[in-house]
């Protein structure tokens, strides 16, 4: 008889009817989050040394699985952007798209390459005509943003559309949760990287010459140049090893390779989504205190992130978006949720205690880098309609730059204009963490929110 899953037992779901009935779970908590009814703040225009950035809200990566099969925007990505881009949000970032035909998680998944740039020109051209004239007529007088995050799916590949992990090295934490033998896939060798980095390197300039402001280099959620970040125990490797400098060697090779390929007068800029910490014990894990423990998530310790915060500052970045954990694995730690996906167990750990550990990540690393280092923080849709709130205090008090929205931005993409024009988040529309938009991801269809838009409803049966 199959055991009956009472792990919502250890938390309540989500049932604050008010701010206060919040704050009293946040001090029950005796956690540091604080919150801002006044959000204007959320209004003010930020500069760096490329760019300036209309206001401070920003939409996050979020893969929608719906491009054609050369790569290009398909109907529903241009449904996606152009909705993102009636928002109102001043920077819109462009989900992960494939550098390799090896590096795709998805057969579906956006891939930029010569044959297709025109497609990409368009909905470049599309998407910020309108997001412009949205910008406009909500007051605001600088120009959307839009960057493009490139990606290589790593151990998340997929060959014919099944699993075919390209490991940096064998993590056994993540080896054993995805049920792939260390047989499974390969460990790509230094040759492999070198080849990837100048592959790498083409995606940037032809980002750039369809028309994107900048592009990410994606360094996060488990995938290939974060699993390299990770790779203490990757042997006899210059990409790999104790040395913090080889584990970000392939990293900063194309910052730097890229930096020189784009000319200086240029605006277009390089940025990076870093997973700043995991979770997963020394020596596996990222962010972590350096000593092996069975404890999950092990301790925090940013040492290793500010110095690679610190190398990319050198080499230009002024602009990063900060995340935490692999959704793959275990994904409270990126995205807390009330309800997990089809198979899965609620965590022990209460949502708002998930949401603390990103914030308090965000706010120590922003508190000690440079001050004109633009810093995007994530994790806020868990909190609906006080979402907006937590983004508004968070600031207000430096701890942040801008709030990037991930999966609010399924649920409800004109949640900027709600709260620039009311000053708060509509309680009806907002994303309610049920899961379903990562259960379609993971059953590869086409991605978004099965609450709130009936073309979603479709897929999930």
């Amino acid at each position: 008889m199959k055991k009956k899953d009472n792990s919502h037992k250890r938390f309540k779901p989500f049932s604050y009817k008010n701010l206060d009935e919040l704050k009293k779970e946040v001090k029950r908590l005796n956690l540091d989050l604080t919150f801002d009814t006044e959000v204007d703040i959320l209004k003010k225009p930020i500069k760096t040394l490329y760019l300036n950035i209309p206001n401070r809200l920003s939409i996050q990566p979020m893969e929608g699985f719906d491009a054609t099969l050369n790569g290009s925007p398909g109907e529903l990505t241009m449904r996606r952007y152009l909705r993102y881009a009636n928002s109102g949000a001043g920077l819109i970032w462009v989900e992960a798209t494939a550098v390799s035909e090896n590096g795709k998680s998805n057969p579906h998944q956006l891939s930029l390459r010569e044959e297709n740039i025109t497609e990409f020109n368009k909905f470049v051209s599309l998407i910020r005509g309108n997001c412009n004239k949205t910008l406009k007529s909500l007051g605001f007088n600088e120009e959307c943003i839009l960057i493009l995050q490139l990606n290589h799916s790593g151990r998340y590949s997929k060959k014919e559309n099944k699993m075919h992990p390209i490991r940096a090295f064998n993590n056994p934490h993540l080896d054993n949760a995805s049920d792939d033998s260390e047989r499974a896939g390969h460990i790509i060798s230094d040759d492999e990287l070198k080849v990837l980095e100048s592959q790498w390197v083409g995606k940037v300039q032809l980002a750039k010459n369809a028309g994107f402001d900048g592009v990410d280099i994606k360094a996060c959620h488990g995938y290939l140049v974060w699993d390299l970040l990770e790779a203490r125990t990757r042997e006899n490797s210059s990409y790999g090893g104790e040395s913090l400098k080889n584990r970000a060697k392939f990293l900063l090779n194309i910052i730097k390779k890229s930096t020189r390929l784009i000319k200086s007068s240029d605006k277009f800029f390089l940025t990076t989504r870093i997973g700043a910490y995991d979770g997963i014990t020394y020596p596996y894990g990222f962010g972590v205190v350096e000593e092996e423990s069975k404890e999950f998530p092990a301790p925090m310790d940013l040492s290793e992130p500010l110095k690679l915060i610190n190398l990319l500052y050198e080499n230009g970045v002024r602009l990063i978006n900060l995340t935490a954990g692999n959704p793959h694995y275990k994904p409270q730690l990126t995205r807390p949720f009330d309800a997990p996906i089809k198979g899965k167990r609620l965590p022990d750990e209460h949502p708002l205690v998930s949401i603390n550990r990103i914030v308090k990540m965000t706010s120590e690393i922003k508190n000690i880098i440079p001050e004109d280092l633009i810093v995007i923080g994530s994790g806020y849709s868990y909190l609906r309609q006080f979402g907006g709130f937590l983004a508004a205090a968070m600031i207000r008090e430096k701890k942040v730059d801008i709030s990037g929205f991930g999966r609010m931005a399924f649920a409800n993409p004109k949640f900027p204009k709600q709260l620039f024009k009311d000053g708060r988040l509509d309680k009806n529309k907002v994303c309610i963490t049920c899961s379903q938009c990562s259960q379609l991801m993971r059953e590869g269809k086409n991605t978004g929110c099965v609450i709130r838009d009936p073309q979603y409803k479709r897929n999930e049966k």
